[in-house]
């Protein structure tokens, strides 16, 4: 996945991911593929009491910088709709080791962005170079 993400010229500035173990493993494994060594834990991608804070702070991110969020079903399906429609409660598809690739839109509060792309792990792994 991660091969194939470079091919399509994706970088990595930082990553947050959640604390519980999964994530905390797939974050190391993009962190290593990818080149990033900005690893921030975050509860806001694996508790719902702390996600809303930490939804609100993506308007708060430097829109230059190209950043992972490594965390759960269907949190990140529900953020992704979210960002794009505002809509609160509802999903889009995204499947394990799936990758969606927003990009936020300056000035907005709450935060807003645009779909570039949502790819399975099939997808990118046919754009990886062997």
């Amino acid at each position: 996945v991660c091969r194939g993400l470079m091919e399509l010229g994706v970088g990595c500035d930082e990553i947050w991911h959640s604390p519980l173990v999964r994530a905390v493993e797939t974050a190391r494994i993009v962190s290593e593929e990818m080149g990033c060594t900005n690893l921030v834990e975050k509860g806001g991608l694996a508790y719902v009491d702390e996600s809303e804070e930490l939804f609100l702070s993506l308007k708060d991110l430097d829109p230059e910088k190209d950043l992972f969020l490594v965390g759960h079903q269907p949190y990140i399906a529900e953020w992704t709709v979210r960002l794009m429609t505002g809509m609160v409660n509802d999903h889009v598809s995204v499947s394990k080791s799936g990758v969606v690739c927003l990009e936020l839109i300056p000035g907005c509060d709450p935060p807003m962005a645009e779909l570039r792309w949502l790819l399975r792990s099939k997808h990118l792994q046919t754009f990886a170079k062997d």
